[in-house]
């Protein structure tokens, strides 16, 4: 699956086009819910709803390509905000954890919001 990634303040050396592997994870759907345990054996349950901000995605692809590399980490090191587009949408993300392999690089990005959806 491809997956861009660009800069969301201009740079010209800030895009970055990566072939990630199938299983790649597109963020869990994950909605701000709690449980606490009552005094009478039971549970009481908070549920604040679904946000795309609740949203994590996690990169995983082959390492064919030093430029792209060299762009994922200049990506990480430089820009506090990317867009993440691909099948489903156009995300704003702030890129976590990048980690780079011999036989797989791996990109955690945190979802601030959906800038456009394909759905």
């Amino acid at each position: 699956m491809l997956v861009h990634l660009a800069a969301k303040l201009f740079d010209l050396s800030g895009a970055v086009l990566l072939d990630c592997l199938p299983d790649v994870t597109e963020g869990e759907l994950v909605r701000r819910v709690n449980r606490v345990a009552t005094l009478d054996g039971l549970a009481a349950f908070n549920d604040f709803g679904y946000s795309e901000a609740d949203r994590t995605i996690e990169l995983r692809w082959a390492p064919t390509d030093a430029a792209a590399e060299a762009g994922v980490a200049r990506l990480v090191r430089l820009h506090r905000w990317v867009y993440v587009s691909m099948r489903g949408g156009l995300w704003v993300a702030a890129p976590e954890t990048y980690t780079p392999g011999a036989d797989e690089s791996r990109l955690v990005l945190l979802v601030s919001e959906l800038a456009a959806s394909t759905e």
